[in-house]
C-alpha cells in the first residue's frame, strides 16, 4: 500500500470519526494541502493546479511544470542555471530534494502533525465553548442566589418592622399609664 493510499484511508477514517453526529465541523486539516505553503484545497486537482502555478513555474520564462524535477531540468537546460530551492515555498520546505507531487511524497510525519494540530484546535474550541457556557451559567446562578438572598433579607426586615409595629400597640402592664395633667384653671377663658 502506497503512502498516498494510506493517507486517503486515514483521511476517510478521521472524516468519519469527526463527522459522527456533528454538522458544522472544520475539517480543513483533513483536506489535501500544499506541502510548500500549507494552503488547504478542496481536492487534489486544485492542489495540482496550485503547485503548477505557484511552485513549479519557471521564474524567468513563466512556463508551468508538473513536478519540481521537470522544473529543475528545464532551468538547467534552457537557462543554464542551477535551481537550489522551490519558488514561493516557506522556510525549510523549499528544498529541491523533496519529490512531491500533490500529496504524494509528503512526509508522513507532516501529515500526522497536521491532523493532530487540527484535532487539538477543534477540541480546544469545543472545550472552550463548553467552559464559557458553564461560566455563564455559574454567573447567572450566582446572580440568582444574590437576588434570592436580597429578597429573603428584605422579607426578614419587613417582618421585623411589622413585629415592632405590633409590639408598639400591644398592652403592656408594666408600662406607666398615660397621665393627662391638665390644669383647667390655666386654660384661657372665653
Amino acid at each position: 500500500m502506497s503512502m498516498y493510499q494510506e493517507y486517503n484511508l486515514n483521511k476517510n477514517y478521521y472524516q468519519y470519526l469527526f463527522k459522527m453526529g456533528r454538522k458544522n465541523r472544520d475539517l480543513s486539516y483533513l483536506k489535501p494541502f500544499c506541502f510548500y505553503c500549507d494552503k488547504t484545497f478542496k481536492n487534489e486537482v486544485y492542489l495540482h493546479q496550485h503547485q503548477k502555478a505557484k511552485h513549479f513555474t519557471c521564474q524567468r520564462c513563466f512556463k508551468k511544470f508538473s513536478s519540481c524535477d521537470s522544473l529543475k531540468n528545464h532551468v538547467e537546460s534552457a537557462h543554464h542555471e542551477v535551481l537550489t530551492k522551490i519558488p514561493n515555498a516557506t522556510g525549510d520546505r523549499s528544498d529541491i530534494k523533496n519529490k512531491i507531487f500533490g500529496m504524494q511524497g509528503v512526509p508522513r510525519v507532516e501529515i500526522e502533525k497536521r491532523i493532530r494540530k487540527g484535532a487539538e484546535e477543534y477540541w480546544t474550541k469545543i472545550l472552550s465553548a463548553q467552559y464559557q457556557q458553564r461560566r455563564k451559567e455559574n454567573k447567572q446562578r450566582i446572580k440568582q442566589n444574590k437576588l434570592v438572598a436580597k429578597q429573603e433579607n428584605l422579607q426578614e426586615i419587613r417582618q421585623e418592622n411589622e413585629q415592632e409595629e405590633i409590639n408598639q400597640y400591644e398592652y403592656n402592664p408594666e408600662a406607666k399609664p398615660i397621665s393627662f395633667d391638665l390644669d383647667f384653671d390655666q386654660l384661657p377663658k372665653q
